[in-house]
């Protein structure tokens, strides 16, 4: 992922801000993890399971090795980092290239319902 901090470390002249929020600068960690916006989908998510993951990009990489000792929450949380790590990167991209912004509930929204999709077919198995 290449966020408007590399790119400017590359030397391409780009607006630093974070498209989501426009009140800071858009880095990695910022993007996914200190962005009000992003924050918002976060919260939804980890409230209702009850958890408090690190919030540095490399702790959580860390933690989501082993979060849980049980191998079905395991892949229910790592597929809830997967799918909401991409919608915002999906997001963030979309609010660049075109004039379209979702709210942070209708990216919810989208989540819950890729999360469903991919348990449900996991289940069939």
């Amino acid at each position: 992922m290449v966020t408007r901090d590399r790119l400017i470390g590359w030397g391409m002249t780009v607006p630093s801000s974070c498209v989501l929020c426009v009140g800071h600068d858009e880095s990695r960690q910022h993007l996914f993890f200190d962005c009000h916006f992003s924050n918002q989908v976060w919260s939804y998510f980890l409230s209702r399971l009850h958890l408090a993951p690190p919030t540095g990009f490399e702790a959580v990489l860390r933690w989501l090795k082993a979060p849980s000792r049980d191998k079905n929450v395991v892949l229910i949380i790592r597929l809830i980092f997967q799918v909401v790590l991409y919608v915002i990167w999906k997001e963030r991209n979309q609010r660049i290239h075109t004039t379209v912004e979702k709210p942070s509930d209708t990216l919810i929204a989208e989540i819950q319902q890729t999360i469903r999709l991919r348990l449900d077919l996991l289940a069939r198995r």
